[in-house]
């Protein structure tokens, strides 16, 4: 899976939410990704229909609400689905934002 994830994003962790209940973020890290753009109808953490913009493919566990920024600009992720071996270990994971 590596070597079709060339293209790089930082990735700005959620680590909690102030006082009035924005989220806080950890400082970015690059990471090696997939990026492919396109508007799609998905279910975002509560089941809600939401609309993505796009979809990266990563080999690190990101989670909901965790940012992405792609060439300038700044994905909030909405939601993810795994993909594992024959063995269960974890391959990578798809995004969606």
């Amino acid at each position: 899976m590596t070597e079709y994830l060339n293209q790089t994003a930082k990735w700005y962790k959620k680590i909690g939410t102030d006082a009035y209940g924005k989220p806080i973020y950890a400082a970015p890290v690059e990471v090696p990704c997939r990026f492919e753009g396109g508007m799609k109808l998905i279910k975002d953490k509560n089941g809600k229909d939401a609309v993505s913009q796009g979809k990266f493919y990563v080999t690190f566990k990101p989670g909901i609400e965790d940012k992405l920024e792609y060439e300038g600009r700044e994905y909030t992720i909405l939601n993810y689905e795994d993909t594992v071996d024959l063995d269960g270990v974890f391959v990578y994971r798809k995004v969606w934002v």
